[in-house]
């Protein structure tokens, strides 16, 4: 994800049905997916611009400024978003197994 920052693409749809991994000689390499909500290189969209997966959005792009388009999308919002999958993905499965339907937490997302 860095690598493609610092290249200029800004994903903007951090989310677990983003992510991916496979296995090559016994390692796991993850990969992004799904690339129609980014942009390359500044300008880029502001957060009024275009849609996220909305449980996994940083919180500065929720306000009413961020929904002006007044907060421009920066790193540290990916980085959040990041946070909220991995707390998501966390509450979902235990010991690498998906827990039952009603021990899920945020199912409704």
């Amino acid at each position: 994800h860095v690598i493609l920052w610092k290249a200029g693409v800004c994903h903007r749809d951090v989310s677990p049905p983003n992510m991916m991994w496979y296995e090559i000689d016994g390692k796991l390499t993850s990969v992004f997916i799904d690339y129609d909500l980014s942009s390359l290189a500044e300008p880029g969209p502001r957060g009024n611009e275009r849609t996220h997966t909305l449980p996994f959005m940083a919180l500065d792009l929720l306000t009413k400024k961020g929904q002006r388009g007044e907060v421009k999308h920066q790193y540290h919002h990916d980085l959040e978003s990041f946070v909220w999958c991995f707390a998501w993905i966390s509450l979902r499965y235990k010991n690498g197994a998906l827990r039952p339907a009603r021990s899920r937490p945020f199912d409704e997302w």
